[in-house]
């Protein structure tokens, strides 16, 4: 199985893939690979190894991913309060999605309190992200109501930690989820979204998060520009989630880089391939497939 696509000639696709950063097959190592950053925690060395390798496939949207490797901690220590965290964010795209009952489910695990899952968390960092991670989940309302108070509440935990790079990130994050329901004020929370992941991009270009944000914040063809050097290094970051490889594409496409488009989305469809097992959704194959094909039309 791979993604339909027209023919073209042999030599201009050899001369593309040689041009890529990473190879269109999928290889093993590829699959391991999510980037690098530091998200201390007070967890265990066991439970923390896959707590980071949960974050790192949580900020370039892998959720099956990053789901396994929070339950993974979750087992190795049972009150790692930011195992919990994680996983809340994991059932449903934090942009898009619909209400979903998994994140309130996930922290109700924890505790079903807000005060018992808080005595789990040891430190007022710790406390900040769960209390976020509160806000998005049981906020009464919509989608409408959880984005906006997930930004607000990581909003104040940036203002107590304005030099922490996960804190940064997810604030990102938030106001990117936030934007995309604030109606008039849309394009200044992007904006400043953008801003901060930008800066955390230049500070750590290997942070999954600080590209992945970047692309989503300036995905408009007067912005495009400013997030290129994010777009070109974010499929070599995180090779091992689909969305990374396809998700360069969204400025490449504005900037007519039709083999680019065509590539990284062949590449984006067998990375989800590879991971797809029976039963699960095929929303990146199909998105990737998608976009492919405009570039492959592009081309000609």
């Amino acid at each position: 199985m791979s993604r339909q696509k027209h023919s073209k000639p042999v030599l201009t696709t050899l001369f593309c893939l040689l041009a890529l950063p990473f190879a269109v097959n999928i290889h093993a190592a590829e699959l391991d690979r999510i980037g690098t950053f530091d998200f201390p925690t007070s967890g265990s060395a066991a439970a923390q190894e896959h707590f980071i390798r949960g974050v790192g496939f949580l900020h370039s949207f892998g959720m099956t991913q990053a789901q396994r490797e929070f339950r993974r901690a979750q087992e190795l220590e049972p009150d790692f309060a930011m195992a919990y965290w994680g996983e809340a964010f994991t059932y449903q795209h934090p942009f898009f999605g619909q209400k979903d009952d998994g994140p309130g489910n996930a922290l109700m695990r924890l505790g079903a309190t807000s005060e018992e899952r808080l005595a789990h968390a040891p430190t007022e960092r710790e406390k900040g992200f769960l209390r976020a991670a509160e806000a998005y989940a049981l906020t009464v309302g919509g989608m409408a109501e959880r984005r906006t108070a997930w930004m607000h509440a990581m909003a104040a935990l940036y203002e107590k930690f304005p030099d922490d790079d996960e804190v940064k990130a997810f604030y990102a994050a938030s106001m990117l989820a936030a934007a995309t329901v604030e109606g008039a004020d849309r394009d200044r929370i992007n904006m400043r979204a953008g801003a901060l992941a930008l800066g955390l991009f230049k500070k750590n270009d290997n942070h999954p998060g600080a590209a992945h944000y970047v692309i989503h914040a300036f995905d408009d063809p007067i912005h495009a520009p400013i997030a290129l050097e994010a777009a070109t290094a974010y499929a070599d970051i995180a090779p091992a989630v689909s969305h990374a490889r396809h998700m360069p594409t969204h400025i490449f496409i504005q900037h007519g880089m039709w083999q680019e488009v065509s590539l990284w989305n062949d590449s984006a469809f067998n990375a989800g391939l590879e991971l797809w097992q029976p039963g699960d959704a095929t929303g990146d194959m199909n998105h990737s497939s998608d976009w492919g094909q405009y570039g492959d039309l592009q081309l000609g």
